[in-house]
C-alpha cells in the first residue's frame, strides 16, 4: 500500500484557508495587520511587494471602494469599480492585478489578461508575476510557472508565498533538491510559515529522510492541528518509518475522524494495530475498509491473519475461501493485492502463495528493470558477499545465526552487513557488529542511497534476509545494486520478483517437482538451509516441570509456535490426543489473554479440561531454548510450521513431530529433521501425524529411542555443526559466483 509522492500537493491546498493572494492594499496602514490572515503586519507581508506605489489621486476613492467590496467578497462590485477606474486611469497597474483577483473565480482567462495588461505597464511587478505563475500551476504548466516565480522575485526577493508556491512547481517537474532548497529559504525568513513546512515535510518523507520528516511535522503540528486529513496521513506514514507505531496510530485515527469514507486510511489503521497487538481493533479497522471496498484483497488477507494472532476462527474457513479464489483466479492489477506474509500461515496451495508473492512484487516495481551491475573480482581479492537485514535484535531467524556469521572463513569471503534498522546495542546486535567484517547502519538512508552504497561497494552477492516481512526494504533490491541478488531464509517462500536470482535452500524444503512454484533458481545446500546457533543453549541442567508450571507426571505435548500459525484442524487432532492419552497436557506459548481464553474455549467445546492447555510465559531466549526439555513431544503446527522453535526443541533434546505439505513454510522443520538423522518423525498428512503422535505418546520405548538418537546425533550430524555449515555456505557463494562469470 505505497501512495505517490505526487499526493502530497495537496497540502498547501488544505493548508491556506484561502489562495495566496498578493493583492494592493495600500489603503491599509503599513502597520495594521495584513489582511491576508497571515498575522503579520502588513509593511512585513504582502505590503512588502507594493511599497513605492502611489497611486493617482483621482484614483484613490475607486480603488478603496474596490478593495472594501472585494475583501467583503462583492467580487462583481469590486470589478465594476476597477473598470470604472481603468476608463481614465488604465496605466494603473494595481487596479489591473486587483481586477485580476475578482475574475480569477468566473473566469480565469479575463483574470489572467488582467494580470498580464498589469506587467505590460510594469514587467518587473512581483505581484502579477506570482498570479500569472500561480494559474499555470494549477493548469499543469510548471515550467511557465517557474518563469513567472523567478521574476517575481527579482522585484520581491524572499517572499515567503513566491518561493513556496515555486517550490510546489519545481517539484513538480522532478526539481525536488531545489524545491526543498525553496522551503528551507522560507522558513529561514518565516520559521512559522506552515505551508513551507507541510511540503518541506512531505519532500523530505518522498526522499526517505524520515527523521527530518518527523521533526519538521512536530513544529508543524506545534503550530496548528487542525490539518486535512491528508496532512494526518503522510504524518503517520512518516512516523511509522521511524517505529512510533503509537503515533502512526494516533493520527491515523484522527484522519479517519476527518474522512470516515476513506479506504486507504482504514487498511493503514488495521494494519498498525494488527502490528501493535491490538488484533481486535486492527478487525474493526479491516472490516470497515472491505465495507468502503468489498473484496479487497489486501484487507481480507489482514483481517484473516488478524482472527489467526488471536486464534478467533469464527469466518476464518469463508475468508480463505476469498483469499484462494483471488489468488488462484485470474491475475487481476489491483493496487492492494494479498498480504504475501499472511498467507504462508493460511491453507493454501503453493500455487496461491506464488501469485501472492509475483503480485506483491509489482507493487514494488515496475516496467524495465536497472542492469545487472558487472564487477571483476581481481585474482586474489576476496569475493565480498552481503547480508542485507532488519532483524540484528531478539528476532528467531537471529536466534539462529551468529554462530554461523562467526565460523565464516575471512580468507575465503569478505562479509557485510547492511542493517536496515536503528542501532539500539541490544545484545544480539553487538554480537552481530563482532561478527561481520564490515557491519553497515544504513537505517537512516533511502533505498537508493543504500542501492548506490551496495554498488559502491562491489558486492558480488547481496542475501535478503527479510524478504517481505516486517521493516524490510524491499526496493533495494528491484535496484539490482550487486550482480547476484539472493531470497534467504527471512521469507519461507519465493518472492515472485525477477530481480532475485536465487532462493536459499535444501533439497528437502524445495525439492526439484515444487520448483515450479519459484520465481528463483534454488540454490542447495547440502543439509539443511537454516543455521542453528548451539551456543544459545545455556549452560547447566534444564529446568524442572515444577519451574515450568508443567505437572510432574503424565505426558506433555509442546508448541511453542506463534498463535497464528495454529489453525483449527491442528488443533482439533490436538484435542484428540490429549483425549487418547489420560493426564496428558499440552504446552503453548503464552502470546495474549485473548488466545488463551479462546483456545481454552475451543478445548472445552472439544469435550477438553481447559486446565489441561498450560501456556509457557515469554521469556529470554536461552530460557525458551532450555524448557523444551521439560516437555515429552513437539507437535509441530500446519501449513505454517516450526523453523526456529524446530531447531530450539531439537537442541534442548525434545523430539519433534511435523508434517510436510507442499509450501515451503510447512517443510522447514522436516529440513531439520533430516539433517539430524530423524526423517521418520516426518508425515505427510494429518492422518499419518496423528497416528504417529498418538504412538509416540503411548509407547514410552519408542519415544525413548527417538530421544536417544537425537541426543546422540546432536554432536555428529550436520544440524548444529555450524563449522561444516560456513564451509557449505563459502562453497555455495563461490561455486554461483563461477557459474556467473563463466
Amino acid at each position: 500500500m505505497t501512495s505517490s509522492a505526487r499526493r502530497g500537493k495537496i497540502i498547501l491546498q488544505h493548508s491556506e484557508r484561502k489562495p495566496t493572494t498578493l493583492s494592493n492594499l495600500s489603503a491599509v496602514s503599513r502597520t495594521s495587520r495584513c489582511p491576508c490572515g497571515s498575522g503579520k503586519r502588513y509593511k512585513d507581508c504582502h505590503g512588502s511587494l507594493q511599497a513605492g506605489r502611489d497611486l493617482p489621486a483621482r484614483a484613490d476613492s475607486l480603488l478603496r471602494e474596490a478593495q472594501v467590496a472585494f475583501a467583503a467578497g462583492r467580487h462583481r462590485d469590486a470589478a465594476a469599480s476597477l473598470r470604472r477606474l481603468l476608463e481614465f486611469a488604465p496605466d494603473n497597474v494595481a487596479a489591473w492585478i486587483l481586477l485580476g483577483e475578482c475574475l480569477k473565480p468566473t473566469d480565469d482567462a479575463a483574470a489572467s489578461e488582467a494580470w498580464w495588461r498589469a506587467l505590460d505597464r510594469d514587467p518587473e511587478n512581483a505581484e502579477a508575476s506570482f498570479h500569472l505563475g500561480n494559474r499555470l500551476r494549477e493548469q499543469g504548466e510548471h515550467v511557465a510557472a517557474i518563469i513567472h516565480y523567478e521574476r517575481a522575485l527579482r522585484s520581491a526577493p524572499n517572499h515567503p508565498a513566491v518561493l513556496n508556491n515555486l517550490g510546489l512547481a519545481l517539484d513538480e517537474i522532478g526539481e525536488r533538491e531545489h524545491a526543498e532548497g525553496c522551503y528551507r529559504q522560507v522558513l529561514a525568513v518565516d520559521p512559522q510559515h506552515t505551508g513551507a513546512l507541510a511540503n518541506l515535510a512531505n519532500l523530505l518523507s518522498a526522499r526517505e529522510a524520515i527523521g527530518e520528516a518527523n521533526a519538521v511535522y512536530d513544529r508543524l503540528f506545534a503550530i496548528r492541528r487542525d490539518w486535512p486529513a491528508s496532512v494526518w496521513i503522510r504524518r503517520a506514514m512518516a512516523q511509522n518509518r521511524v517505529q512510533d507505531l503509537s503515533g502512526a496510530i494516533e493520527s491515523y485515527r484522527e484522519a479517519a475522524r476527518l474522512a470516515p469514507d476513506d479506504m486507504q486510511v482504514r487498511l493503514h489503521l488495521g494494519t498498525l494495530y494488527v502490528q501493535q497487538g491490538r488484533h481486535a481493533d486492527g478487525e474493526a479497522a479491516l472490516q470497515r475498509a472491505l465495507e468502503l471496498n468489498p473484496g479487497n484483497r489486501y484487507a481480507l488477507s489482514m483481517l484473516a491473519h488478524a482472527r489467526q494472532q488471536r486464534c478467533d476462527w469464527g469466518g476464518l474457513d469463508d475468508l480463505f475461501g476469498q483469499i484462494e479464489r483471488a489468488l488462484e483466479g485470474e491475475d487481476i492489477e489491483t493496487e492492494f493485492p494479498c498480504m504475501p506474509f499472511a498467507t504462508l500461515a493460511m491453507p493454501l496451495s503453493a500455487l496461491a502463495q506464488l501469485h501472492a508473492a509475483q503480485r506483491w512484487s509489482r507493487t514494488i516495481a515496475r516496467g524495465a528493470l536497472p542492469p545487472r551491475p558487472t564487477l571483476t573480482v581481481a585474482p586474489g581479492e576476496r569475493l565480498r558477499v552481503a547480508f542485507a537485514t532488519s532483524n540484528t535484535r531478539d528476532d528467531p531467524t537471529m536466534h539462529l545465526s551468529p554462530e554461523f556469521w562467526e565460523k565464516i572463513d575471512r580468507s575465503r569471503l569478505e562479509v557485510f552487513a547492511y542493517n536496515l534498522r536503528p542501532d539500539d546495542e541490544n545484545p544480539f546486535q553487538r554480537r552481530a557488529k563482532a561478527a561481520f567484517e564490515h557491519y553497515l547502519d544504513v537505517s537512516q538512508e533511502s533505498v537508493a542511497a543504500i542501492a548506490r552504497r551496495i554498488r559502491e561497494d562491489r558486492i558480488a552477492i547481496l542475501v535478503d534476509r527479510n524478504g517481505y516481512t516486517l521493516n524490510a526494504r524491499e526496493g533495494i533490491f528491484a535496484l539490482r545494486p550487486a550482480p547476484l541478488q539472493i531470497n534467504c531464509i527471512g521469507f519461507p517462500g519465493t518472492l515472485g520478483a525477477e530481480w532475485y536470482d536465487y532462493i536459499f535452500t535444501d533439497r528437502f524444503s524445495v525439492p526439484e517437482h515444487l520448483q515450479r512454484f519459484y520465481t528463483e533458481r534454488p540454490l542447495y545446500m547440502p543439509h539443511m538451509a537454516f543455521p542453528s546457533d548451539t551456543t544459545r543453549l545455556p549452560p547447566g541442567p534444564p529446568p524442572t516441570r515444577a519451574a515450568c508450571g508443567l505437572p510432574e507426571s503424565g505426558f506433555v505435548f509442546c508448541c511453542f509456535n506463534s498463535s497464528y500459525k495454529i489453525l483449527p484442524e491442528v488443533f482439533a487432532i490436538w484435542m484428540r490426543l490429549l483425549a487418547a492419552v489420560p493426564g496428558s497436557v499440552l504446552w503453548l506459548l503464552d502470546t495474549s489473554a485473548e488466545v488463551r481464553s479462546n483456545l481454552r474455549g475451543e478445548a472445552k467445546r472439544a469435550g477438553i479440561d481447559p486446565a489441561r492447555l498450560i501456556f509457557a510465559p515469554v521469556v529470554p531466549a536461552g530460557a525458551d531454548v532450555a524448557r523444551n526439555a521439560a516437555a515429552d513431544l513437539f507437535l509441530d503446527s500446519y501449513p505454517y510450521g516450526a523453523h526456529t522453535t524446530a531447531s530450539d526443541a531439537l537442541l534442548a533434546g525434545l523430539p519433534v513431530i511435523t508434517c510436510a505439505g507442499e509450501t515451503l513454510a510447512s517443510r522447514i522443520a522436516g529440513s531439520q529433521l533430516n539433517a539430524i538423522g530423524l526423517p521418520e518423525l516426518i508425515t505427510t498428512s494429518f492422518a499419518e501425524y496423528e497416528a504417529l503422535a498418538l504412538r509416540l505418546a503411548t509407547e514410552p520405548g519408542l519415544l525413548d529411542g527417538y530421544r536417544e538418537r537425537l541426543l546422540a546425533n546432536r554432536h555428529t550430524s550436520p544440524l548444529f555443526d555450524m563449522a561444516r555449515y560456513a564451509r557449505d555456505f563459502e562453497d555455495a557463494m563461490l561455486r554461483i559466483w563461477a557459474e556467473h562469470q563463466a
